[in-house]
């Protein structure tokens, strides 16, 4: 198939429909990458995304059907469906979500042994990965800058009981080994974390080369610049697949229900046993909760952290779904979709 772009003489060849996976995205320009033609760049078919959404944009991790062109830009024509996804709220998005990965097969969640350690913010991260149906290892580092880092790492595991919390190090190697066997051939993970974790230190001690810059933190309040600036995906020599992001400080919750029953494992089960089904966990009777609570088999501020992400949740979601539903009819009344 041949076509003439925009006026311009030189003449553009589109080859057969073929499958690529999106490794970055600079905003309407995507970075892809397929066996046969390597690194490549593309743009999104108009009347597949932008005129009447067919297909949900992609995202860094994504299958995308392609027209693979030679002397220009590519052309995708579809966003093939997902195993996994993850994404968040944003205020800032017309639809009040903002994605960060797909197709993930491991989430490395990074916590550094400093001001960074957070159980709470541990918490959220915990709970939007899982509603993506992603499968999350806490990762706890800088374990040599911190002589109490086995005391936090001990802390992390009693608070997360159904996470895997590893202690590392990249300055010294300790408990790489257990981030690589979490990374097989083939397989796609993802880092994620506030800015100064370590995140782009890894992913460069397991290239074995400097493929990501590196800022230092401040002392006083262990945190970080963003040294990470869009989503990048990166080729091990292992045959695995990385991706970093840049630092999320604050992550806010997006329709991630069943995420928080699974990160609150023990709140949930507990719920389940609940005379009502509307129960509130406060006064009611044959309340399995409050009775976990009193046997010590469960604490109040567990509840609380539980009930509170709970309720922002329920609150994002509304928003988001008000967000969608203005977007969507934006869409149907703009110039472009009427042509």
């Amino acid at each position: 198939m041949q076509l003439f772009f925009r006026g311009k003489k030189e003449k553009i060849t589109l080859n057969t429909e073929h499958i690529a996976r999106i490794i970055a995205v600079h905003k309407e320009r995507y970075a892809l990458w397929d066996e046969e033609h390597g690194e490549y760049y593309g743009k999104l078919k108009a009347s597949h995304f932008y005129h009447n959404s067919r297909f949900p944009y992609p995202v860094t991790g994504d299958l995308v059907k392609c027209q693979y062109v030679e002397t220009g830009d590519s052309v995708i024509t579809e966003t093939l469906p997902r195993k996994t996804y993850i994404q968040r709220f944003d205020a800032w998005s017309a639809s009040n979500a903002q994605a960060i990965a797909a197709n993930v097969d491991e989430v490395f969640i990074l916590t550094s042994a400093n001001h960074d350690f957070n159980l709470k913010r541990l918490h959220r991260y915990l709970a939007v990965c899982r509603q993506g149906k992603a499968h999350c290892t806490v990762v706890i580092t800088k374990a040599d800058v911190n002589p109490f880092a086995e005391d936090l790492l001990q802390v992390a595991k009693m608070d997360l009981p159904d996470t895997d919390v590893l202690l590392i190090s990249a300055m010294t190697g300790q408990g790489i080994d257990e981030i690589e066997a979490r990374m097989p051939a083939g397989s796609i993970s993802v880092f994620l974390g506030s800015s100064g974790v370590g995140k782009s230190t890894l992913v460069n001690y397991l290239a074995g080369r400097e493929v990501m810059d590196v800022n230092g933190i401040r002392e006083d309040d262990s945190k970080g610049r963003h040294t990470t600036t869009h989503r990048q995906m990166i080729f091990l020599e292992s045959g695995a697949m990385v991706i970093d992001v840049p630092g999320m400080r604050e992550l806010a919750l997006l329709d991630a229900e069943e995420g928080l029953q699974q990160t609150f494992k023990t709140v949930a089960d507990f719920e389940g046993q609940c005379r009502f089904s509307d129960c509130t966990h406060e006064n009611e009777p044959g309340c399995a909760v409050r009775a976990a609570i009193e046997r010590g088999e469960l604490t109040e501020k567990t509840l609380r952290e539980y009930k509170s992400l709970q309720t922002e949740a329920k609150r994002k979601r509304r928003d988001w779904a008000i967000a969608v539903s203005k977007h969507r009819k934006e869409l149907q009344n703009s110039p472009k979709r009427k042509r």
